[in-house]
């Protein structure tokens, strides 16, 4: 049965450990704003990995030490060599051994705010040439592999996607700021007059229309629920896998993309195409 339900808005608040190597802030942090990583690397746990960096910057403060990252991906610009890192990964200290890095994290790893989030970031900092003083410490000029998990920051934008990370099983949010719009002739509208186009994505030619444009603002389930106590904000949410029931067997969502539609309302030109990304995990 296709079938939306309006539920309340999920708030989740979560707190930064600083006792740990490495942190980012702000956190929550948004995916495409910049955000900064910090490596404190006297917290390091010396010799766990065959790892010595906090034993050599000690003897050798004015070493340069870099970001090597592979995860959500290996950065846009290229970790380098590890006998010669990318010089765009070079680290700035902010004290002894404490160093930090800032980037827009969507920008910086080439990849969109589901994918950070699910997989956050995982790196470690190294010297310039990874295999420095090797007969002088047991260990190479690194630190240990370290894991930062993301939390998403809530979102007050035009449009709020929820969860951040989401499968075709989720209930999934979209909630719409009409107080934000700019396209003339979408302002101002009434309680009654939101609702949206939903198209599924399954390959790079594959899509699915829920309904067509002609019917999108007669069909009640595509309306957007006003929310109590919040003029000109809606809100619809839904099972992407229950609503899209004609994908046939062996396809996978990747994608809903969507816009915002208002009775008698025609966009003029090519249409917003508003993305929201389906993660698949076997």
């Amino acid at each position: 049965m296709k079938k939306l339900i309006a539920l309340s808005t999920l708030i989740c608040f979560a707190a930064i450990s600083f006792g740990q190597v490495a942190y980012v802030l702000p956190s929550p942090t948004d995916a495409n704003e910049e955000m900064t990583l910090y490596i404190d690397i006297s917290q390091s746990a010396e010799g766990t990995q065959n790892n010595a960096l906090k034993s050599m910057l000690i003897d050798h403060p004015d070493d340069d030490v870099y970001l090597w990252s592979w995860m959500p991906a290996e950065p846009v610009a290229g970790n380098g060599e590890w006998a010669e890192s990318n010089e765009e990964l070079k680290l700035t200290k902010l004290n002894d051994l404490l160093y930090s890095i800032t980037f827009i994290p969507t920008e910086f790893y080439g990849v969109d705010g589901s994918t950070l989030f699910a997989n956050g970031i995982s790196c470690l900092a190294k010297l310039g040439n990874g295999n420095e003083y090797p007969d002088d410490y047991e260990g190479e000029a690194k630190t240990e592999d370290l894991m930062v998990e993301l939390v998403p920051k809530l979102c007050d934008a035009r449009l709020c996607l929820y969860p951040e990370v989401r499968e075709s099983s989720d209930f999934v949010h979209i909630t719409y700021d009409n107080g934000q719009e700019t396209i003339e002739g979408l302002q101002n509208m009434m309680d009654s007059e939101c609702y949206v186009h939903l198209v599924a994505k399954t390959g790079p030619f594959s899509f699915y229309e829920y309904v067509d444009d002609a019917t999108v603002t007669s069909t009640p389930e595509l309306q957007l629920q006003p929310l109590e106590g919040e003029p000109g904000k809606f809100r619809i949410i839904f099972i992407p896998g229950d609503l899209f029931t004609e994908i046939p067997d062996g396809e996978e969502i990747t994608e809903i993309i969507f816009r915002i539609m208002r009775p008698g309302f025609t966009y003029q030109g090519a249409p917003p195409q508003e993305i929201l990304s389906i993660l698949n995990c076997e």
